[in-house]
């Protein structure tokens, strides 16, 4: 199971992500949000987040920090106050060989995943292909996904930065 934090990291990052692009389409165009959705699925960035570019990135950067490549490290023992090093180090002096080569460290989180939860995440990366798929899906459920996408960044920052505009009002719409 991909721990919450992880799944929160991954939302708020690619929310962010088609946000703003939404948002610039609709500042420079003086469009609708809904007519900015639909010239941003004629984007390069859209092509790419429904190739699922933004998830691979993710992925390969988890697999990139495996801590098999640390096992011969002379960090491993080295004396640090740092709590985030310690905790790497108690990782790298507990586990097996074996377990070294299938433990991956998400650094933006400090959670240490599993060949398994990498596995789950190129499953979601799958799903949300098909999601994002114009040309099996109705444009219709690709814009709700899109709109859903705005929607959890506007609340996020709703929380975060009450006092910021949010350009593209989708809870003002839904509400």
């Amino acid at each position: 199971m991909i721990p919450q934090k992880v799944k929160d990291h991954i939302q708020e990052y690619i929310s962010q992500e088609v946000y703003v692009q939404v948002a610039i389409i609709k500042g420079k165009e003086k469009v609708s949000t809904d007519a900015a959705i639909d010239k941003y699925f004629n984007t390069n960035h859209f092509r790419d987040f429904s190739e699922g570019k933004p998830y691979f990135h993710f992925i390969d950067g988890l697999r990139d920090k495996c801590l098999g490549k640390l096992k011969n490290s002379p960090m491993r023992d080295k004396e640090t106050n740092d709590e985030t090093i310690k905790l790497l180090q108690k990782k790298l002096n507990d586990l097996s060989d074996d377990e070294l080569e299938d433990t991956y460290w998400e650094i933006e989180t400090g959670e240490f995943f599993s060949g398994e939860q990498i596995k789950e995440l190129e499953k979601n990366c799958g799903e949300l292909i098909k999601k994002l798929n114009l040309s099996n899906k109705n444009i219709k459920e690709v814009q709700k996904t899109i709109i859903s996408f705005c929607e959890y960044y506007e609340k996020l920052c709703q929380k975060k930065y009450p006092e910021a505009p949010l350009p593209l009002e989708i809870l003002k719409s839904v509400n």
